[in-house]
């Protein structure tokens, strides 16, 4: 048996196609389409958020929640994260300034934000690594301090809490990607949550050339809208959605079961006031090489590994890297992702864990 690192829910085909011929009949088929309309309603409700907006794919959101904030300048940010959190700064202008993780919940570590109080920055764009839910109060009393918009790219964590409440909750803007490969998806699509509902009045305007009610261009706007296919995919995938959460909980506490004690094996530690949500499921070794070894046997037996996130953002060239960040890029080195999806078994954790513990073992035997 193969075990990918990632395999995308498939709903039943048959709630597709309802949903699919409820817009053939429509003729409705972007523009904000009742399917866009039903399915933010049924996100905010799920997540218990207000002011959410659908977009056609995460690194989108982000610029978006740039735009209807006004953030420009210098954003203090992390290097451990994928590399849309860096891009989607540069590309709108924006010079990310990396702020170090804290080694232990792979966040960006607030205590050092102050290392950038001789630059001049607009605002703190900090990643729930994982669906790890970031110190957000410790990162608002330190944005409320330094006059600081807060972003979080909160892309892994649909259905992450933080004490009994949506992370979603929390700074200016949290956005969430609905790619293929997410907990949660749309295909492709990416959603943005606002505090402030004037800023998402003018954010959904920003989605649509910036058009205002009577179709004139009232911003400089861009063309960032969810269709109504990808809608339908949404609400067809989130029908199963208690499903998905319960399975890939059990699923992370399985591997957390059978990896937790291996001395070769530092696990990602969660927010006290949060609970895992099984988007992914990282494990940190030892050394590179150790990783290298244990993604190539496991790939003998058919288990897809995938290096999250490599190399570390500050080490890339084309970011211009600004700050120093060595564990970020020493984590960033040493991490690696294991087979996390919906229809994965339990006794399949258990086969890849044996054969983790197998070869690590034997590589500690053979040095």
């Amino acid at each position: 048996m193969k075990y990918p690192i990632v395999k995308p829910y498939l709903p039943k085909l048959s709630s597709y196609q309802d949903q699919v011929e409820e817009i053939f009949e429509r003729n409705w088929l972007t523009n904000n389409g009742p399917l866009v309309q039903l399915l933010e309603n049924k996100l905010a409700n799920y997540l218990d958020v207000n002011h959410i907006l659908l977009v056609a794919n995460g690194t989108l959101a982000l610029q978006v929640a740039y735009k209807a904030l006004n953030i420009s300048g210098n954003v203090l940010t992390t290097p451990f994260s994928f590399a849309a959190t860096a891009t989607s700064l540069l590309w709108e202008g924006i010079t990310p300034l990396f702020v170090d993780i804290e080694p232990n919940s792979l966040n960006l570590d607030v205590n050092k934000v102050s290392d950038f109080k001789g630059e001049e920055a607009s605002a703190i764009l900090a990643v729930h690594v994982f669906g790890n839910p970031c110190e957000v109060v410790a990162i608002d009393e330190v944005a409320k301090d330094n006059d600081l918009k807060v972003v979080y790219d909160a892309a892994h964590a649909f259905s992450s809490n933080f004490e009994d409440r949506s992370v979603l909750n929390y700074g200016d803007a949290s956005i969430l990607s609905l790619h293929a490969t997410k907990l949660f998806h749309s295909v492709e699509g990416g959603a943005i949550i606002f505090k402030d509902k004037a800023v998402y009045e003018r954010a959904k305007q920003l989605i649509n050339f910036g058009f205002d009610k009577q179709n004139s261009p009232q911003y400089v706007g861009i063309n960032a809208k969810m269709s109504e296919f990808h809608a339908a995919m949404g609400l067809a995938v989130f029908d199963d959605i208690k499903h998905i959460t319960s399975q890939r909980q059990k699923l992370a506490n399985r591997y957390h079961q059978n990896l937790a004690n291996n001395k070769f094996i530092q696990l990602q530690e969660w927010n006290k006031f949060g609970k895992c949500n099984g988007a992914y499921m990282p494990i940190i070794l030892p050394t590179e090489k150790k990783l290298l070894l244990l993604m190539e046997e496991l790939a003998l037996v058919d288990i897809q590994t995938r290096r999250y996130f490599y190399p570390s953002l500050s080490q890339v060239a084309a970011y211009n890297s600004v700050g120093e960040t060595p564990i970020g890029n020493d984590i960033a080195s040493r991490i690696l992702c294991l087979p996390m999806y919906t229809d994965l078994k339990l006794s399949g954790v258990d086969f890849i864990c044996e054969n983790i513990v197998n070869i690590l073992d034997l590589s500690n035997n053979d040095s």
